[in-house]
């Protein structure tokens, strides 16, 4: 609207200066025509350095989010540097378990926040504050020139304790890890061996009951085992920078 109005003063003014002969009424509707051209002008500056007829608006949306990890079995949140100083950063996950990979919008003006929880599920919080027009009157007035330009972005993601937080390059890492004790050397199955024989000790005099069940004991001790190996490998690709 406000551009029509522009226009139709431009014209006006033109059609009094040039067409006009030297009379009262040709001073009257120049001066109008004139004020008419720097009043619209003077609104759509306001409107695009200072937000004029604006207001921010917060709005919050939380959802369940899952992990975007290539091992299905380790569930993890993963993250990229975004830039070279390391000082941006976009979390990846998934909406749905089925559909791919998504990531946290890569700008300035948003922050996240990684917290942790003892449930068994993650969730997304996102607080973003957006420009809107403070009614339809100044909404039609800049034709909505600039609504929804996003301000600020702030995202809460809460993670299992058990999900560790990788670089796509520490997963693709920590991949290469795991792969490498699915095939272990002689020393590192008799190493396996030995630690599994002492984790079953050190769980058989925790858990008489456990004890009189050899065959549950050998299990539970191995795989308390294995995870103490995954965790390892976690923090040692952790510690890569």
């Amino acid at each position: 609207m406000i551009l029509w109005f522009l226009g139709l003063t431009v014209i006006g003014l033109y059609l009094s200066f040039i067409m006009m002969k030297r009379s009262s009424l040709r001073s009257t509707l120049i001066a109008v025509f004139g004020i008419g051209v720097v009043g619209s002008l003077l609104l759509i500056t306001l409107n695009d350095n200072a937000h004029f007829g604006m207001v921010k608006r917060t709005t919050t949306d939380e959802q369940t989010i899952y992990t975007a990890s290539p091992n299905a079995k380790l569930p993890m949140l993963l993250k990229q540097n975004i830039g070279t100083d390391g000082k941006h950063v976009v979390y990846i996950y998934k909406t749905d378990p089925k559909k791919k990979a998504v990531h946290t919008k890569a700008d300035i003006v948003v922050t996240n926040r990684v917290t942790t929880t003892a449930n068994a599920t993650a969730s997304l919080t996102s607080k973003t504050t957006r420009w809107q027009y403070q009614n339809g009157f100044y909404g039609a007035l800049f034709n909505h020139e600039g609504a929804g330009q996003l301000v600020a972005q702030h995202n809460q993601l809460v993670i299992p304790t058990s999900w560790p937080v990788l670089t796509t390059a520490q997963a693709k890492q920590l991949g290469k890890k795991l792969a490498a004790l699915q095939q272990p050397t002689a020393e590192q199955k008799a190493s396996l061996a030995a630690a599994v024989k002492a984790k079953a000790a050190a769980l058989a005099k925790a858990d008489p009951k456990l004890a009189a069940d050899p065959t549950a004991l050998a299990k539970q001790a191995k795989a308390a085992v294995e995870q103490a190996m995954i965790q390892q490998a976690v923090r040692e690709v952790q510690a890569q920078k």
